[in-house]
């Protein structure tokens, strides 16, 4: 069973790889944008399949000579609701399922380190999976998914 391709919008490098080790087996970060200035220039060829190294240098497409489309965009909690409504305006973007931290989970948590990090992750792939976002299954999901 191949993973299914996301992409994730991150400020930090650091916490994006280890959130793109941290989805496998079920998910593979694709690409990651750092900004959403990477977001605008990045993200119309992502989505057209077209290959092409990402500014930020994280995600299996940088290496890949056969880039794989992301089916959903993971947004960090460093991208503001503002900024998450600027991205989604992006030429194609209405097509994919957009997740994004929950407010009241997020200031729920006391969690910190790699704790923190399960905890995202484990949120993150219930959302995808309980929109059908999974291998085998095409969804119909798009807007905005809390998780």
């Amino acid at each position: 069973m191949a993973p299914v391709p996301i992409a994730l919008c991150g400020k930090s490098s650091g916490m994006a790889s280890s959130f793109a080790q941290s989805m496998l087996p079920e998910y593979e970060v694709v690409h990651h944008f750092q900004s959403t200035t990477a977001a605008h220039k990045e993200l119309p060829p992502l989505l057209r399949g077209e290959a092409f190294t990402p500014q930020s240098d994280v995600g299996t497409d940088a290496t890949s000579d056969k880039p794989r489309i992301p089916r959903a965009i993971m947004v960090g909690a460093g991208f503001s609701r503002s900024e998450l409504a600027e991205m989604q305006k992006i030429e194609g973007a209405q097509n994919v399922p957009w997740l994004y931290p929950d407010p009241l989970k997020s200031a729920a948590s006391t969690l910190s380190g790699p704790f923190l990090m399960t905890v995202i992750v484990k949120r993150v792939k219930s959302c995808l999976k309980s929109n059908g976002v999974v291998e085998g299954q095409e969804t119909d999901s798009k807007g905005t998914l809390s998780f």
